[in-house]
C-alpha cells in the first residue's frame, strides 16, 4: 500500500515561480515520505496550485498461520510421541528452518504455537505443566545446531511465556487426513520474528508433578526442516542428553506488524492579496479539464495575506487550485 500525505500548510505564493513541498520527506512531523513538487504559475491575475490531497487506501491485516513441516498442512505426519509421563523437568529446544515461513507478509509477531493430536490418539489428557517459553532468531542451521543449549540463542532471545499451561485436546478433525491444532502455547509477549534474519529458535523449560495425564500428539521423523535437542534431567540444563529422532509438527500464528497511517484533514491556501480587493479560490481534480470549481464564495481581502480551509475528502486523491481576482460581492 502506498500512501501519500500533505506535509505542510501552503502557504506566501508568490506571482513568480514558486516551489511547493507536499509529502515533503524533510517535514519534521511526517518523515520517510515521497517528496513531490509542482510548480505555481501566474495566470492573469490567478495563480495554480496544485495539492495531492492524501488518498487513504485502507488495508485489513489479518493473522497468518503456517504449518511447519509446510507439507505437513493438511497431511498427518510419520511419526507420534507422548508429552511427558509422571514428574519430569525437561528442557527441550527446536530449530525450524527460516524457508518455512516463506508465506510471512514480512516481520511479523509470534502470538502463539500450537502442537495436534496424532490421527491415532493414545492418551489426551487433560495435562498441566509450568513452563518457561523463550523465542530468538538464530544463525544456526538446522543441521548444526549445538548440544550446547546457549550457544544456539539468538541475540534477541525472548522469554514469551512464564506460567501453567493446560494441555488437553478435543481430537477434532482437521484438515486433509490431520486433526486440529488445540494444543496451544500461548505468547503472553509476542516475538518480532524476521525470516530473512535467520532461523526461528524456541527454547521451553518444562517441570510437571507428574499428577496429570499425558497427550500423544503428532510428530515427524527425517525432515530436515526442523530438529529438537532434549535434556530430560533438569528444566534449566546446560547441555543436551541427545537429538530427538522427532519433532512435533506445529503451527504458527503470527500477527502484523501495526499499520499506522496520517491523514491531515484540510488544506489551507494563502496567497499574497491586496487590501479591500475580492478574490475567489476555485479548483479541480484533473488538469486534463477546464471545469473549475468554486471553493465557497467569494473573500474580501482584508491585509496583505487571505487564506482559505478546504476539508480533504479521502475519497479525492488530489486537487488543483487556483486564486482569481474577481469583482464578485462576497455574500
Amino acid at each position: 500500500m502506498k500512501t501519500n500525505y500533505l506535509s505542510a500548510a501552503v502557504t506566501a505564493l508568490n506571482p513568480s515561480l514558486v516551489t511547493i513541498a507536499a509529502w515533503d520527506s524533510r517535514s519534521p512531523a511526517i518523515s520517510l515520505m515521497e517528496t513531490k513538487r509542482t510548480k505555481v504559475c501566474r495566470v492573469g491575475f490567478a495563480f495554480l496550485l496544485a495539492a495531492f490531497l492524501g488518498s487513504n487506501a485502507t488495508t485489513e491485516l489479518r493473522a497468518q498461520v503456517i504449518v511447519v513441516p509446510n507439507a505437513q498442512a493438511t497431511n498427518d505426519g510419520n511419526a507420534r510421541a507422548t508429552t511427558p509421563t509422571g514428574a519430569a523437568l525437561v528442557r527441550a529446544m527446536r530449530i525450524f528452518d527460516a524457508s518455512q515461513f516463506a508465506a510471512l507478509s514480512g516481520p511479523s509477531f509470534l502470538t502463539q504455537f500450537a502442537w495436534r493430536p496424532d490421527t491415532i490418539l493414545g492418551q489426551s489428557g487433560p495435562h498441566s505443566v509450568n513452563l518457561r517459553i523463550y523465542a530468538s532468531t538464530t544463525t544456526r542451521s538446522v543441521a548444526g545446531l549445538s548440544m550446547t543449549f546457549a550457544d544456539n540463542l539468538g541475540a534477541d532471545n525472548t522469554l514469551v511465556f512464564n506460567g501453567t499451561l493446560n494441555w488437553a485436546t478435543g481430537n477434532l478433525p482437521g484438515p486433509g487426513n490431520t486433526r486440529q491444532f488445540d494444543i496451544v502455547f500461548p505468547c503472553t509477549t509476542p516475538f518480532l520474528y524476521d525470516p530473512a534474519a535467520g532461523n526461528l529458535l524456541l527454547d521451553t523449560q518444562l517441570s510437571d508433578n507428574g499428577q496429570s495425564q499425558s497427550i500423544t500428539i503428532d510428530t515427524v521423523v527425517g525432515n530436515p526442516t526442523a530438529r529438537e535437542i532434549v535434556n530430560t534431567t533438569s528444566s534449566t540444563a546446560v547441555t543436551a542428553e541427545f537429538v530427538a529422532p522427532f519433532v512435533q509438527v506445529t503451527q504458527f500464528t503470527f500477527e502484523p506488524l501495526p499499520l499506522v497511517t496520517i491523514r491531515v484533514s484540510q488544506v489551507e491556501v494563502c496567497w499574497n492579496s491586496i487590501s479591500n480587493l475580492t478574490y475567489q479560490v476555485q479548483y479541480r481534480s484533473d488538469l486534463t479539464t477546464n471545469l473549475w470549481t468554486s471553493l465557497g464564495g467569494c473573500i474580501r481581502s482584508t491585509n496583505s495575506t487571505s487564506c482559505v480551509f478546504d476539508p480533504i475528502v479521502v475519497s479525492q486523491p488530489q486537487r488543483f487550485y487556483r486564486v482569481v481576482q474577481t469583482n464578485c460581492v462576497p455574500q
